[in-house]
């Protein structure tokens, strides 16, 4: 009876202790060792494009000596987005011109938002012309856009005030791609493919869609055009880097 009772006691003396062991640890022979999991959140992540190029941001564009000009404005308006108040100016910038509308309630000074076209390379500005058509709003910054920092096509360009020249980068994608759909219809499918033979991420929000990859890349490409790195962007992803450079070839004439 005697050795009944200790038997149980050691058992739960026993599970007492297994509850107590540091995470980690296992009574078993090869046991992982204490910091083996952090040793594994420490491994190298997957190269992506984003990662590879992402320390070029701060000094995008600070090179450019084209400086934009109000020529004239502001004239009232009603804008395109909800028909709010708004004025809207027409500005050059080296051989472009385009416009700028500011919804009233934005808190914001025209040239506060001229700066931020100053840094994108001279190849990207046929997207501000193109959303600046006939009684198109220009580049439009609003209060808000229900979340987004910005909403782009070849019909408009949303932004908020603090949206800056990256935003405007990776929404010229977006306006050069649907220009360039217009004549090419094809041109998401080649992207699709593209992506494919690349095998390279360029970002986790460009892996969501094909358009968003195409626009993600165009930020990419507009870093390294402006650090003079275009040959290494081409050799890791060659196909991407050819079709953008088609979809790009017109506002660069």
């Amino acid at each position: 009876m005697k050795a009944t009772i200790v038997s149980r006691v050691g058992s739960s003396l026993l599970l007492a202790a297994l509850c107590v062991l540091p995470l980690g640890l296992s009574l078993e022979s090869g046991a992982q060792q204490p910091g083996a999991a952090q040793k594994e959140e420490k491994a190298e992540k997957p190269m992506r494009l984003d990662r590879k190029f992402g320390s070029l941001k701060g000094s995008f564009g600070k090179k450019n000596t084209d400086k934009a000009k109000i020529a004239s404005g502001p004239e009232v308006i009603k804008m395109g987005r909800g028909g709010t108040p708004g004025k809207q100016w027409k500005i050059t910038l080296g051989k472009t011109t385009f416009k700028v509308s500011i919804e009233d309630k934005v808190n914001m000074d025209i040239t506060d938002a001229l700066g931020r076209f100053e840094r994108l390379p001279e190849s990207y500005r046929r997207a501000w012309e193109i959303v600046s058509e006939d009684k198109k709003d220009g580049v439009a910054f609003y209060a808000d856009l229900d979340g987004a920092a910005a909403h782009g096509g070849q019909d408009y360009l949303n932004i908020v005030r603090n949206g800056d020249a990256l935003v405007i980068a990776h929404e010229a994608g977006h306006i050069l791609e649907q220009r360039h759909t217009r004549s090419d219809p094809k041109t998401l499918d080649n992207w699709k493919k593209a992506i494919e033979k690349d095998k390279v991420s360029v970002s986790a929000y460009g892996d969501q869609v094909a358009h968003e990859d195409l626009a993600e890349f165009a930020l990419i490409y507009a870093l390294c055009l402006d650090a003079a790195k275009l040959d290494e962007l081409k050799m890791l992803s060659p196909e991407r880097f050819s079709l953008w450079e088609k979809i790009l070839a017109p506002a660069s004439r």
